[in-house]
């Protein structure tokens, strides 16, 4: 319950800060505070799955209305470099984000019966 709970928050959380990074990225220091904020988060955050891809996810969302456009026909991301350095930056936290959880995620331990080294053979088996 727990685990969802915060993944909700930081789903929450990573809409917020890809809102804010939606709005800003038109000025050059807006773009710099988007990628700087946005990244981050990556390493101050545990490499679990319920803290790193819902952030990424919920980063995404705000992107993903402002590239579908809007009814006069026009966009909310800029035709500019920051405008693609903003689709870039997505990617990079999406992909970033998988990459922290599968790699710095911990492993589970294998159930070994007691009293027997690993990898040793049972004396008299074939």
């Amino acid at each position: 319950m727990i685990r969802a709970a915060a993944a909700l928050a930081l789903l929450v959380l990573g809409a917020l800060v890809g809102l804010a990074a939606v709005a800003l990225h038109a000025s050059w220091w807006g773009f710099v505070l988007a990628a700087v904020g946005s990244l981050a988060v990556l390493p101050a955050l545990p490499p679990r799955w319920w803290t790193l891809p819902p952030y990424a996810v919920g980063w995404w969302v705000p992107l993903l209305v402002a590239w579908a456009g809007r009814r006069e026909g026009d966009y909310a991301l800029e035709s500019s470099r920051y405008g693609y350095g903003l689709v870039v930056l997505a990617a990079v936290l999406v992909v970033a984000a998988a990459f922290l959880t599968a790699l710095r995620a911990p492993r589970r331990q294998r159930y070994r019966k007691p009293g027997r080294a690993p990898g040793s053979a049972r004396r008299g088996a074939r």
